[in-house]
């Protein structure tokens, strides 16, 4: 394997897969498919490039600039922004859809419009009980009223967010629902209605069907990891490196910073090019193991800016040629980003979109 230092290998058929899954879940509905934070770490432009061949609907980011950047990648579908304010001319200029969360930014891009002399599509975002950004439940009603009767204003979708729908009790995601459902049947009855509805997440693709509307959000799940049926995804990402360095020290001797891993016998170390830097988390310290010939070889150490060393002493035949598998499948050997993120007590999310911009993406 030839590498300057580490790659992160995306599977495209494994992500087509995991958009099927989507489809088999949902009866093809239409799917937004989330590709903020640069697809979850695994590169924003070509993973969309795959999910439009795939037939998506949409796609979803985070903030303008991420719009932006893949529409100069050339690509023409539309596109949903989630979080930003004041960002009505650069979604004019450059054909993005905004979630708008109160009146008065509606005002905004209704202005906006109007002197463009356009008709401006937008998603109204209403807040069930996520507590994070959306018109509150109680005002949204006559908010949304309002917003309505603004001129070349387009409301072309409303949306809201689950707080907990991958948890086992789903008392408070149904009661989000029922919420959202009962605002969109009063409004209906005002002659409001909506090109796309939409709610559900990963967690509610997968487990609640009543929360599908005719739009469906999947965003972790495409990446291959979700809260259940896990043996029908497939994750997408493998991070990969290769060894800089082999030696052989004898027992008492210290490993990295702190002195924290003493040999206990004499041991053979590897050297990665891979750290804290590129989002190999420094908990991880003497607490993980990577694939090295299809066997697991413990962390050794705390983990530096740019390099991990791992214990390969009970692995025979390493050489400089050994692949070196952090996040993936080597023999009958998987670590993923699940197990990783339960060793630092966090969630796979952070692990994938933590892969840092040294790592090169190579895409099969």
């Amino acid at each position: 394997m030839k590498l300057h230092k580490a790659i992160a290998d995306i599977n495209l058929k494994a992500l087509s897969h995991n958009l099927r899954v989507v489809r088999k879940k949902t009866g093809n509905k239409n799917i937004l498919a989330v590709v903020k934070a640069d697809a979850y770490g695994h590169g924003a432009q070509r993973v969309s490039e795959s999910l439009i061949r795939n037939g998506v609907s949409m796609l979803g980011v985070a903030f303008t600039h991420e719009g932006i950047a893949l529409r100069e990648s050339g690509i023409k579908t539309p596109i949903l922004v989630f979080f930003d304010r004041n960002n009505a001319d650069a979604c004019i200029e450059y054909n993005l859809t905004p979630v708008i969360y109160d009146f008065n930014e509606a005002k905004k891009i209704q202005a906006l419009s109007k002197k463009q002399k356009i008709s401006m599509p937008v998603h109204i975002k209403v807040d069930t009980g996520m507590g994070r950004v959306g018109i509150v439940k109680e005002r949204a009603f006559n908010e949304i009223l309002k917003i309505s009767k603004l001129a070349n204003l387009e409301p072309e979708g409303i949306m809201s967010h689950f707080s907990d729908a991958d948890l086992q009790s789903k008392n408070f995601a149904i009661h989000q629902q029922e919420v959202f459902r009962s605002l969109i049947s009063a409004l209906k009855k005002e002659g409001i209605t909506f090109k796309f509805i939409h709610m559900a997440n990963s967690a509610a693709v997968l487990t609640m069907p009543d929360a599908h509307f005719n739009m469906v959000r999947p965003g972790i799940m495409l990446y291959g990891y979700g809260c259940c049926e896990k043996e029908e995804l497939r994750p997408v990402m493998t991070l990969k490196s290769r060894i800089i360095l082999l030696k052989n020290v004898p027992k008492g001797t210290s490993i990295s910073y702190g002195r924290t891993f003493i040999t206990r016998r004499k041991s053979t170390i590897a050297t990665i090019p891979v750290g804290y830097a590129d989002g190999y988390n420094r908990k991880l310290s003497n607490n993980a193991e990577v694939l090295i010939k299809g066997r697991r070889a413990p962390v050794a150490g705390r983990v530096c800016m740019d390099t991990i060393m791992a214990d390969v002493t009970d692995i025979p035949g390493v050489n400089y040629r050994s692949e070196v598998v952090l996040i993936g499948t080597q023999g009958n050997e998987k670590i993923t980003a699940d197990d990783i993120a339960e060793k630092i007590g966090t969630i796979p999310y952070e692990i994938l979109t933590s892969v840092g911009t040294r790592v090169k993406r190579v895409y099969t």
